[in-house]
């Protein structure tokens, strides 16, 4: 556990000292933020007409649906250094030569990118304490979108390491991830599309259960927990990581 903290300590530092960390910080609540005033915009053109009250916590959801659309950016932007820059500057082996297993060093370094991913989510609650002021806010819509929201990242960073520790390029690993990243977007609709061919029915459903919108979007962004999304986010994680630590225990390997 030692090991384990020194590994996360240290990477943890490094993004909140690094410029690249505040500068997808400062764009991210940009984006939101322009999101966000288009929204109040709306929303206070509609009190003005008399149409009723404000749905303040539909609005939350959509502050976060949108975060969630910009992890196929922001997960490969966290990650893509994690590993690949290690390797590429030769201290990946040096790493490995100190007395700690390969599953330390990469769960160190996940577990300080989803904290540092924990902070960028948690900066979007400045605008639903701004939609509150509008209205009442669900708490349990609020509460299982923004733990969809947290796992949803999660699951997404953990995939981008993988190709992190495949490459020593960071650009490349960041493209590689965001691209698996949007596939498994649209895994969703892509199962739709082939449920409607002659492939059938069963064959949509595997492709539907492998994506990430069908566990998120459907369930936990409209205030609906379930334990089998809740799995599936936690088997994503775990599976991605266990791969990346395989690659890091061969490259070990290797350079023994």
């Amino acid at each position: 556990m030692q090991a384990l903290w020194a590994v996360y300590q240290r990477e943890v530092t490094l993004y909140f000292k690094s410029f690249i960390g505040y500068g997808i910080a400062v764009a991210l609540m940009g984006f939101i933020g322009f999101y966000f005033q288009l929204i109040l915009t709306d929303v206070l053109n509609a009190q003005a007409m008399g149409q009723g009250g404000v749905p303040a916590a539909d609005l939350a959801s959509y502050i976060v649906s949108v975060f969630v659309f910009l992890l196929f950016l922001i997960s490969p932007l966290l990650t893509m250094r994690l590993l690949s820059e290690e390797s590429r500057e030769g201290t990946l082996e040096l790493l490995m030569t100190l007395p700690m297993g390969e599953w330390v060093f990469v769960v160190g370094k996940f577990l300080a990118a989803w904290t540092f991913y924990t902070f960028l989510l948690g900066l979007t609650l400045i605008h639903v304490f701004m939609f509150a002021q509008l209205g009442p806010v669900n708490p349990g819509v609020f509460f299982s979108a923004y733990l969809g929201a947290w796992l949803y990242g999660g699951a997404t960073m953990a995939i981008c390491i993988i190709w992190s520790a495949i490459t020593e390029d960071q650009l490349v690993a960041a493209f590689l991830g965001a691209t698996v990243i949007l596939m498994l977007y649209l895994a969703g609709s892509i199962g739709g599309n082939v449920g409607d061919s002659s492939i059938g029915s069963q064959l949509a459903n595997v492709v539907r259960e492998l994506g990430l919108q069908p566990h998120f979007q459907e369930t936990m962004l409209n205030g609906v927990v379930r334990a089998q999304d809740i799995v599936y986010f936690v088997l994503v994680i775990v599976v991605s990581l266990f791969v990346a630590t395989l690659i890091v225990g061969t490259r070990r390997w290797r350079a023994s």
